[in-house]
């Protein structure tokens, strides 16, 4: 009995040792697509992209840090195109909603905005050239699809809202978009 023991304890010991916590720690980037709008509607369309940190509290619960830049245009036959780009830097927290291979989780922070307007109108040839520096606040919804246990695809929907006011925009700037992202996890 007593070698019977010794012999399961040497067998489930390696497999114990096999064994690996989740991942905690993660590195993205993203890319994606999405429209840009102020208080009067749609001010352009263009592509996101951006990157950032992670880390899990929890299986479920995480925290992350992350910047993106959305560069938008927008044009009309009458000569008027709406030009910028802004830049959201975010805390964000991220609540999975399952610990398997596909995890849907839903995601809000807070954090700053960067916006630069470059827009111009025919009248009397001008351009709008601002920047400015404000409060912003996102959320969203995704699926982090893991490929193995260092790797995962992301995509996601997202709801970017910040203060441009200053920038030649009215509040609130905001950008919707969706995107792609890659991790790598430890």
């Amino acid at each position: 009995m007593d070698k019977l023991l010794i012999i399961c304890f040497f067998l489930t010991v390696p497999t114990a040792f096999a064994q690996t916590a989740s991942p905690r720690g993660e590195v993205f980037g993203s890319v994606g697509g999405g429209r840009a709008y102020d208080d009067e509607g749609n001010i352009g369309s263009g592509i996101d992209f951006g990157g950032g940190v992670g880390f899990r509290i929890t299986p479920k619960f995480g925290i992350e840090g992350q910047v993106n830049r959305m560069i938008y245009e927008r044009g009309f036959s009458s000569g008027v195109l709406f030009k910028g780009s802004a830049v959201f830097t975010t805390a964000n927290v991220i609540y999975h909603f399952s610990k398997e291979q596909a995890q849907p989780y839903v995601i809000a922070g807070v954090g700053f905005v960067h916006h630069e307007n470059r827009s111009q109108f025919p009248v009397e040839p001008f351009t709008i050239k601002g920047s400015t520096n404000g409060f912003a606040f996102d959320f969203g919804a995704g699926i982090r699809i893991f490929i193995n246990k260092q790797f995962s695809l992301r995509p996601e929907f997202r709801v970017f809202i910040g203060d441009a006011a200053g920038s030649g925009v009215e509040s609130p700037f905001s950008v919707m978009r969706g995107s792609l992202a890659f991790s790598y996890h430890w």
